[in-house]
């Protein structure tokens, strides 16, 4: 049996722009959470540490995290770390990549395919490198084939699996699972999707490459628990992936409703309720919404400093006044005829896509008269 520990997407030193003061915490974060895979490698005694791109950012990156880097590496030894450089970090003349020494267990792949060999493990780990942020071109184009009297061939690769999953993502080193199972990988350790994936191959129908997603959440959309795969290949090939939580802290996203709440004290007690599960240590994205006394608008700023005691608390306001739409609109004035004409334009939309655009811009309106009611 062959087994490995598999990240990606891990960003290092990533811009984070939103987090201002929390920044550097936040950076200590993404250290810990690599030093937990670190430590998961050490604890599994995994035959191969798989890294597949985007670890330390090219542009940012710090030479201190650098060295942390080839310290935590060092510490694995004698197990192989390999590591396929990703958009966020090409393989570049002046990346710490190149620049600094690393320990003889550290197996970087390049912009030309490469290929390691470990006799005693049967095995041989294939990679390719990114030479630059941009890559159109499949990689695959070029794979030189599979070498002869192995027993295993894993694959590490940064790239964009070509489906509905990758929709949302720039297709950077484009590829598809047809190609994939063509190289004849037992697996295929994937990167650049933030979003976990596992992927069968379309012969033996078992999972055969994946993308862990990033083990730390970078914005809203990575909410939730985050992981790296442990995996192990049996004496028949088959693949069995494990998806081990690694992540500080996670990113919660709530919408609640007020629920009649007219005062801030109300509200206060109506969120310590709604979140009296969450946890201190996440980062809240909180929006309010349904309708509200018109004469109360909800102090984001207050709401911030009572629930400091999280990470990160960011409220959204997206509440509406319970103002009488209809009497306005038979009064005639400007925002009565300001209505009339959504309320027209809500009846003859072509899409309920058009209309739920139509249905935002009422409640702006509505939330600009509550605004001039107080």
């Amino acid at each position: 049996m062959l087994s490995f520990i598999h990240t990606a997407d891990v960003h290092l030193d990533a811009p984070l722009h939103t987090l201002s003061e929390l920044y550097e915490l936040r950076q200590d974060d993404f250290r810990k959470t690599i030093r937990a895979i670190r430590d998961l490698v050490l604890d599994r005694q995994v035959d191969f540490w798989l890294i597949a791109g985007d670890l330390l950012e090219y542009h940012g990156g710090r030479r201190s995290t650098a060295l942390f880097l080839r310290d935590l590496f060092a510490s694995v030894a004698p197990i192989p770390v390999c590591i396929a450089p990703g958009n966020h970090d090409p393989w570049r003349p002046d990346s710490f990549y190149q620049t600094l020494e690393w320990s003889g267990n550290v197996h970087w792949f390049t912009p030309e395919w490469g290929a390691y060999e470990f006799p005693e493990k049967s095995c041989v780990v294939y990679g390719w490198g990114f030479p630059q942020a941009h890559v159109y071109e499949s990689p695959l184009t070029s794979f030189p084939g599979k070498l002869g009297g192995y027993q295993r061939h894993v694959m590490v690769l940064h790239g964009s699996l070509l489906g509905k999953e990758t929709e949302e993502h720039h297709p950077y080193a484009p590829i598809n699972v047809q190609d994939l199972a063509d190289t004849g990988m037992d697996y295929v350790a994937l990167g650049h999707i933030h979003k976990p994936g596992q992927f069968l191959h379309p012969v033996r129908k078992t999972p055969f490459a994946a993308y862990p997603g990033s083990p730390e959440g970078l914005n809203t959309k990575e909410e939730g628990a985050r992981c790296v795969l442990y995996g192990e290949i049996d004496e028949s090939g088959k693949v069995a992936l494990e998806a081990v939580p690694v992540g500080q802290r996670q990113i919660r996203k709530r919408e609640i409703s007020l629920d009649g709440a007219e005062t801030m004290e109300q509200l206060v007690e109506h969120l310590e309720q709604k979140l009296a599960s969450e946890q201190s240590a996440d980062m809240l994205y909180i929006t309010l919404t349904g309708e509200r006394a018109a004469h109360f608008i909800p102090s984001t700023a207050v709401l911030q400093q009572r629930f400091s005691r999280f990470f990160l608390f960011q409220v959204t306001d997206q509440t509406w006044p319970d103002v009488d739409a209809e009497k306005l609109i038979a009064d005639g004035g400007i925002w009565g005829k300001w209505l009339a004409k959504l309320e027209q334009r809500e009846e003859q939309a072509a899409s309920e896509a058009e209309r739920d655009v139509i249905r935002q811009s009422r409640r702006e309106v509505l939330a600009r008269i509550g605004g001039s009611a107080r």
